[in-house]
């Protein structure tokens, strides 16, 4: 059975909201990107970072502060949607599939009041600015039970932040698996340029998708026996992708049509457009490539990289990769199309999702008959090859103040429970009492060993060797910090190599393959509790995470608002007369 020609599947009535029309992800309807955004009194006659480049310029002490604060306001609430035709509970801002985009010029503020209206079955939420080095507000980074209290039902909490580094990133839901259903959007932070383009088409979100909520699988792979994985059921782009109805189970009734079709693009013949791919995904690793064009690869995650080409892009679950495209393929009125495939080492039902690039004179009604790329997908799920990602600015790795061993594990509790392991622990947050709020009243002693949490006293340096025995791979990521990537390979580091130590690559999320090691360091300068954890939500939510606690005499000193505090004052009030049902570690 081809593509396009998939049975229109079960009986039953999907309203055009329910198709995620609201959403303009997607459509040609969506404008591009400008080179930056206007002042308040109007547009800058020069860019507002001023004379900062990407090569002069060290992103983490001459970032600029403009003075201007960007606001936005997100409703989150429970609706169903259909985006690839099979009807879903899931959890919206503003009621857009993927969600609305955040955008600030490098050095502003941005402040986001997010209203939690979830009714129903209601559950706290928080959201987490993926990426963001969070400078002096580690409050703010939206991790429950780490840096704040969820915000209740019916309560509302404003995030404000700084833009202190620049380019593509995302914000996601950080309570339980809540971004899996739904609750996520993508970031764009405009800055200085390294590479030349005509046209910023923008964030392009790429992601598997489940036809459970959210909730329904964290109850399964909760359950006491479960041994399996989580298998989703779909590929993503732009929250589009249609989906063959016949292969649902005849005792499931619920509605599914094939009215979602593929997102489209559009190219202007002979112009170069950037491309922002951000893997929003729960679970799988993204093999990304354009149908007869090139890409050249100018960034990884928020930092600018030494320019290379490709024909196909790899993007773990929380990466991004900024490309850009030359359209030179064909004749003005070609269509090609933009595959987005998970590798065979992120199980799935459906590996494949594509979307439609259109030329200028192009039919947007007659979709491309393009031929993909041959790929060799050597099935690892690992990154490109670090002597590849080299970035622009170099920093050199310092030597390390402290080394840690960190293996990943899995083990069978006494509940019959099974739960991953970092470093032999697999923690559990408690949404009434952060991490960061007891420490800044100088309490981590209330806390046991089982909650995962490192101080690391005086030192400027940690080097983490990470070695993976088990075959599954794992997206690793760093919560307020840029990490260095030293290593990554099959089998265990051998305690020497490190690629490119001059100028090693800088990103907050890195593959570690299965049965291989990834070696990354992080600088401990910015002072707070940060997660660190694989971002595979399904991982995450049996236990795969810890806290590191950088500079915790000077925790005491930070200048917590008020409103964390009433936040958790709601929470407390809410959970005195709701049992919370947190069978999962929480984040």
């Amino acid at each position: 059975m081809g593509l396009f020609s998939l049975c229109s599947g079960l009986l039953g009535s999907i309203t055009p909201e329910q198709q995620n029309l609201k959403s303009l992800w997607g459509t040609l309807l969506l404008p591009t990107l400008p080179m930056w955004l206007m002042s308040k009194g109007g547009s800058y006659g020069v860019a507002p970072w001023g004379d900062r480049t990407v090569e002069g310029t060290n992103p983490f002490t001459d970032y600029p502060t403009t003075g201007v604060t960007r606001h936005y306001e997100f409703n989150i609430t429970r609706d169903v949607i259909a985006p690839d035709g099979y009807q879903k509970s899931v959890l919206l801002v503003n009621g857009q599939f993927p969600g609305p985009l955040v955008e600030a010029n490098w050095g502003d503020y941005i402040e986001v009041k997010v209203n939690n209206q979830i009714v129903g079955d209601e559950e706290g939420t928080a959201m987490h600015w993926h990426g963001f080095i969070q400078d002096k507000t580690p409050h703010m980074d939206g991790t429950p039970g780490v840096t704040q209290c969820p915000i209740a039902p019916g309560k509302s909490f404003t995030y404000k932040l700084q833009a202190t580094l620049y380019g593509t990133t995302w914000y996601h839901a950080h309570y339980s698996g809540q971004y899996a259903g739904g609750l996520l959007g993508p970031t764009v932070i405009y800055g200085p340029n390294h590479v030349d383009y005509d046209i910023d088409v923008g964030p392009i979100m790429v992601n598997d998708w489940w036809h459970k909520d959210y909730k329904s699988v964290i109850d399964d792979i909760m359950a006491p026996g479960f041994r399996g994985q989580t298998i989703s059921d779909n590929n993503l782009i732009q929250g589009k992708m249609m989906f063959n109805c016949s292969s649902v189970a005849r005792d499931d009734k619920t509605p599914c049509h094939n009215h979602a079709g593929v997102a489209k693009f559009r190219f202007q013949k002979g112009k170069t457009h950037r491309l922002r791919f951000i893997n929003t995904g729960s679970q799988g690793t993204e093999r990304i490539s354009i149908d007869g064009h090139t890409m050249t690869v100018i960034a990884n995650d928020f930092t600018p990289i030494v320019p290379y080409d490709t024909k196909v892009v790899i993007v773990g679950t929380g990466q991004r990769v900024d490309v850009v495209v030359k359209a030179d393929a064909g004749q003005p009125s070609s269509a090609f199309w933009l595959r987005a495939t998970l590798s065979p080492c992120s199980v799935a039902t459906q590996h494949f999702a594509q979307a439609a690039i259109f030329y200028d004179d192009a039919d947007e009604n007659e979709l491309p008959d393009s031929k993909a790329w041959p790929d060799e997908d050597p099935n690892t799920c690992a990154n490109e090859e670090l002597y590849l990602t080299q970035p622009v600015y170099p920093i050199k790795v310092p030597e390390p103040s402290f080394t840690q061993e960190m293996d990943i594990g899995v083990i069978i509790n006494e509940t019959d429970h099974f739960l991953w392991t970092f470093d032999g622990v697999s923690p559990r947050v408690d949404y009434n009492h952060p991490t960061l709020l007891a420490a800044k009243e100088d309490n981590l002693t209330s806390f046991g060993s089982a909650a995962g949490i490192y101080d690391y006293g005086t030192n400027t340096s940690i080097r983490f060797n990470i070695w993976n025995p088990l075959i599954a791979p794992h997206p690793m990521h760093a919560h307020g910090v840029e990490m260095y990537i030293l290593s990554q390979g099959p089998g265990k580091w051998d305690g020497s190599t490190i690629t490119n130590a001059n100028n090693p690559l800088r990103r907050d999320v890195h593959m570690v393959q299965g049965g291989g090691h990834l070696v990354v360091q992080i600088d401990t300068w910015n002072t707070g509790i940060w997660a660190f954890h694989c971002h595979i939500a399904w991982h995450a939510a049996q236990g795969f995470f810890t806290q590191l606690v950088f500079n915790k005499e000077k925790i005491t000193e930070l200048d917590i608002p008020d409103s964390i505090y009433q936040t958790c004052r709601e929470w407390d009030d809410w959970t005195s007369r709701t049992v919370v049902d947190q069978i999962d570690s929480g984040i």
